[in-house]
């Protein structure tokens, strides 16, 4: 029994060491294999390229604690190498790709998590943000924004080490100016031109579409508030207008004149009025030439058209306002004399039933004093 017992032991002691053994076999086996063998390798990179720059980040930060504790102005080597690091066109690059994908992720992620917008819901997050900035304290911040990148833009366009330049005194603004002047900068401008032009326009037309213009002129050139202001002014543009177009011409004919003068001025008089004559024609030529066109013609004659009927009519309305004028102060006059006559008939008869009462009073007392007396 006690052999037995101690047998089944072993056996089971070997079954155990057999699973051990299988188990490290395995283990071995799987180590072993070319992709945990990859991984493996992998994960050490991962391991010591966090150990390095563990180790980078522990020394810039005590550099930079020795620095800060001293009073030295001399950069460490360390922050030296960080600030290159920092100011490099592939870290910038990486920098600019990093925050633009995490814009782009956490957009789409809001734009998922919000669903499809249903017609009657808010405005959109654009118009939030839009509405947001131009709030007062959005303002505040844009401007104080704004107002800190030009500054140091100005601070680092002249902080920044120029090359002298013997044939310019100014190798700033000449490199600014070959800049601005070469193919893609003019292609650049010339785009931001066209759809801020495009743009502008479109929003100023989708805001006023529903406004005519024309009637908001006409409305407020035909109100009587602005009727005196509106006469200044156009009394003012047509006066103006009339002095350039003399003040030119008369340049011009002159201007001509001279000209043909002073070439001639080694010649004879009839040349140089050959020249004046010559100018003259070609003026005349140049205009009559100009209302020969159908075009102009029509314009010119609408135009005189015009012109002549609002002589007319303005003409016509100031001697009927000066008839009536007349007219006016004539029938007042008539009304005051005739007036006045009554007044002065009313007079007249007033005095002469005064008078006739009196005489009956005193021929009446006369008979009767005849009579006593007799």
């Amino acid at each position: 029994m006690y052999y037995r017992r101690r047998a089944l032991a072993f056996a089971r002691r070997r079954r155990r060491w057999l699973l051990w053994a299988g188990a490290a076999a395995g283990c071995c086996l799987i180590y072993r294999h070319p992709a945990v063998a990859a991984r493996r390798r992998r994960l050490a990179r991962i391991a010591s390229a966090l150990a390095a720059l563990a180790d980078a980040a522990a020394a810039v930060a005590s550099d930079l604690a020795a620095f800060l504790r001293s009073d030295s102005d001399d950069l460490p080597q360390t922050l030296r190498q960080v600030s290159k690091l920092a100011a490099s066109p592939e870290a910038s690059a990486s920098a600019a790709a990093l925050s633009g994908a995490l814009a782009a992720g956490a957009l789409r992620g809001y734009r998922s998590a919000a669903g499809p917008a249903p017609a009657g819901a808010g405005p959109a997050l654009s118009d939030r943000v839009i509405d947001r900035v131009l709030s007062p304290d959005g303002e505040r911040l844009a401007s104080a924004v704004a107002g800190s990148f030009g500054r140091n833009l100005v601070l680092a366009f002249y902080a920044a080490p120029s090359q002298p330049s013997a044939a310019d005194a100014s190798p700033a603004t000449a490199s600014w100016v070959d800049a601005l002047t070469t193919r893609r900068c003019q292609r650049a401008i010339r785009s931001w031109v066209e759809v801020f032009t495009a743009t502008a326009v479109g929003v100023f037309i989708d805001k006023t579409i529903h406004i005519n213009t024309y009637d908001q002129l006409f409305a407020a050139a035909t109100n009587p508030a602005y009727g005196a202001r509106l006469q200044e002014l156009f009394v003012v543009l047509c006066s103006a207008s009339v002095e350039t177009l003399v003040r030119t011409s008369h340049g011009v004919l002159s201007g001509g004149g001279d000209s043909g003068s002073g070439g001639n001025s080694n010649g004879n008089g009839n040349g140089s009025s050959g020249g004046n004559g010559g100018v003259r024609e070609g003026w005349a030529e140049t205009v009559s030439g100009a209302l020969a066109v159908p075009r102009n013609r029509k314009l010119v004659l609408d135009l005189t058209g015009r012109v002549s009927f609002e002589a007319v009519r303005s003409f016509l309305e100031f001697v009927l306002w000066k008839l009536h004028a007349g007219a006016r102060a004539g029938g007042d006059a008539t009304v005051g004399a005739g007036l006045r006559a009554l007044r002065h008939m009313s007079d007249r008869s007033m005095g002469l039933r005064v008078n006739v009462m009196w005489g009956r009073v005193y021929g009446r007392q006369g008979q009767g004093g005849r009579e006593g007396s007799a």
